[in-house]
């Protein structure tokens, strides 16, 4: 990494450090493998990735909200004038009225899960199956949780990883993948047996919420072992104050619109389990009560809503360097 590079991370973390209110994954930002668009003020910023001609931002801008469309109207008219597609990927409801300003067409590419701490507690009939795949391992004595720097945590991490992978690439954009420098800087859950671990959660930390990222184990590992460690990190952020945790994207989940992306995406969402775990991946979301909400991608009109929704995938899945 340059140092160019290396100086702007430094701004962008003092940027996330300053906005009390800005979105858990803005974290990615710390991955090392997005470029940076920056106010004039130097306040707030656009983290994007480049493919093919697209610019690509992910998550709506860290900083403060009286630059949020200025940012926005800057980074898609230098991405125009450089010959570039602008596109901002993964952004709620709120965000929606300015992007179609910029020209923008917004089109849903699924939805986040959030849980309310105030609300979450294992009683009652529809949360049996939970309640009793955590008793089941809560009252083991081989078993032990904690909620610790992950600085120091990256080499025992590593083979709970690397199992998990399976040879499979790891992920990158949109979401975390196993960078020494970028787990780092975050709280890790951790679940160890017998001393040793067997399955983790990277934490992406704001003042009052939690986000998810990295969430693996060992094929060793106790069945329903998931399901334990998102549990205990319910409560262990219920314990800190906070208000809610956030689960993340459950792809292509609640498209109902009648044209046709939105049937192709529904198409794929029950008919593609083979390549993705889309319907598994909200149902495993789901057992948490969570409260939905659509996220969006926002690009060009036309054919090429459908090009850039592509190219996202293309940069999940591109190997970090």
């Amino acid at each position: 990494m340059d140092g160019r590079h290396d100086e702007q991370l430094r701004r962008v973390r003092a940027i996330l450090a300053a906005d009390a209110d800005r979105e858990p994954d803005s974290a990615l930002a710390l991955l090392g493998d997005k470029r940076f668009h920056f106010s004039p003020s130097g306040a707030s910023f656009l983290m994007y990735g480049v493919c093919g001609r697209s610019w690509i931002a992910f998550g709506p801008p860290v900083g403060p909200a009286a630059e949020r469309y200025g940012l926005l109207a800057d980074f898609c008219a230098t991405a125009r004038r450089a010959g570039r597609r602008p596109a901002v990927y993964h952004v709620g409801d709120s965000l929606l009225p300015e992007l179609r300003r910029l020209g923008l067409a917004v089109h849903p590419v699924g939805e986040s899960a959030s849980v309310p701490l105030a609300d979450f507690a294992l009683t009652g009939p529809a949360r049996g199956a939970l309640r009793r795949n955590w008793r089941r391992l809560a009252q083991r004595d081989d078993l032990s949780f904690a909620v610790l720097p992950g600085a120091g945590l990256v080499d025992e991490l590593r083979p709970v990883s690397d199992a998990w992978l399976a040879g499979r690439p790891d992920m990158s954009f949109s979401l975390g993948g196993f960078v020494p420098g970028y787990l780092a800087r975050l709280p890790i859950a951790v679940l160890r047996q017998r001393g040793r671990a067997v399955a983790f959660a990277a934490l992406l930390p704001t003042p009052h919420r939690w986000g998810v990222d990295l969430l693996r184990y060992h094929p060793d590992a106790p069945p329903t072992v998931m399901d334990h460690l998102l549990v205990e990190v319910l409560h262990a952020a219920r314990d800190r104050g906070l208000t809610s945790v956030e689960l993340g994207l459950a792809p292509l989940s609640g498209l109902t619109g009648a044209d046709p992306l939105c049937r192709l995406g529904r198409a794929v969402y029950g008919h593609g389990e083979r390549w993705y775990r889309f319907r598994g991946l909200r149902r495993f979301k789901a057992k948490f009560a969570p409260v939905w909400s659509p996220r969006h991608l926002a690009a060009p009109r036309g054919w090429q809503l459908p090009l850039v929704l592509a190219q996202v995938g293309r940069l999940s899945s591109r190997p970090l360097r």
